[in-house]
């Protein structure tokens, strides 16, 4: 059964040295035509929605759409969906596109959760990453959320930045916690190939941090947003009791999502689709009815759903497991006794879970799979 739909929109007013999702710098006649097509995909798999349960526009940068077009968007998702469902809905945004017309814009059309890339307050680290923004978009746009009624925020945050210091960092945790928000993703600062920061790199131009100061870090953001109410529930992300995200939880645990627009990807039934990432081309087969441009590829589901499960933090079921794939987990994967001897994981009530030690090692232990 299909609970959750993701609807991709790749367009950026600038692009960030770190980013590697797929996204680009377009004209407004591009960014037409592309929601048109969006809108006309909508449309045609409006069959699959009946048990929707979460949306998550995402990028991008969704919030930067001119208001006509994000509405369009937005009747059309609204037209579609049975929004009495207790849905879910979230939208992904950047912190200056968000006064209070487009807050208002949000909250009209259903949307009920809104994430807002911030990933630092600190002027000099805004700058190096290619952000737009300033703490002061980021007080006013949370501001503006909850005027209009929507209070469930998440604030996506970046540690182990380039030269960041642990003053820095106990600096961005103590304005984060300010914004009296509902979630925050808090993710370590990673190379990815064909972005300008691998380039730097590559180029002997910067340094990234080390593993011990990235771990220590890892560790004061973990502590200080636990001691101030949140729950540590995945490796990145923390949220006050009842507001874990429901639709990258669907992610976690291998459940049915649906991916619409260029570079989207979808899980239905134990098989992986995608969509090119290429927004030219998505507009055109949408354009030509063709219909076979959706692609399916090759998966493994026992070692996505264990890499997927053990991010959350309570793990996966042991028993589940062995059952579903009929296997014996700790006997094909001797590994992970040894994790478990040197307290890298543990197994509490039937689930296998990284220890606070294991979540530092956590690509170490993936490796297993």
């Amino acid at each position: 059964m299909l609970t959750a739909l993701y609807i991709h929109v790749p367009f950026c007013e600038k692009i960030c040295v770190y980013c590697d999702f797929h996204k680009e710098m377009a004209t407004l006649s591009k960014k037409t035509k592309y929601i048109e097509a969006l809108i006309k995909e909508i449309e045609l798999k409006k069959d699959s929605y009946t048990f929707i349960e979460t949306i998550y526009i995402g990028g991008g940068t969704p919030s930067n759409l001119p208001n006509s077009l994000l509405e369009k968007l937005l009747i059309s998702i609204n037209d579609n969906i049975d929004m009495n469902e207790n849905v879910e809905f979230t939208i992904e945004t950047n912190p200056n596109d968000i006064d209070l017309k487009k807050a208002e814009l949000f909250s009209k059309y259903n949307i009920n959760r809104v994430s807002i890339g911030v990933q630092t307050f600190n002027a000099k680290h805004l700058e190096f990453l290619g952000r737009t923004h300033n703490k002061e978009d980021v007080i006013n746009a949370v501001s503006n959320l909850k005027a209009t009624g929507i209070n469930n925020i998440n604030i996506d945050m970046i540690f182990s930045l380039i030269n960041q210091t642990e003053v820095e960092l106990n600096e961005d945790i103590k304005e984060v916690l300010k914004l009296d928000i509902t979630h925050i993703s808090y993710y370590s600062l990673i190379l990815e190939e064909k972005t300008t920061l691998y380039h730097l790199y590559k180029q002997n131009i910067i340094s990234m941090n080390s593993e011990d100061l990235e771990g220590l870090m890892y560790n004061i953001v973990i502590d200080s947003l636990v001691d101030n109410g949140f729950n540590h529930y995945e490796i990145s992300n923390f949220s006050k009791p009842g507001y874990e995200s429901k639709h990258n939880t669907i992610y976690w645990t291998n459940l049915n999502y649906l991916g619409l627009g260029s570079g989207s990807h979808s899980l239905i039934d134990g098989k992986r689709f995608y969509h090119e990432a290429n927004v030219t081309k998505y507009i055109t087969y949408i354009q030509n009815d063709i219909k076979e441009f959706q692609i399916e590829y090759e998966t493994e589901p026992l070692r996505e759903e264990l890499i997927m499960g053990l991010r959350l933090l309570k793990g996966i079921n042991i028993k589940e497991i062995n059952t579903k794939y009929k296997i014996d987990l700790l006997k094909d994967y001797k590994e992970l006794n040894d994790y478990i001897n040197k307290g890298l994981l543990a197994i509490e009530n039937g689930n296998i879970h990284f220890t606070r030690n294991g979540l530092m090692l956590g690509n170490l232990i993936f490796g297993i799979f």
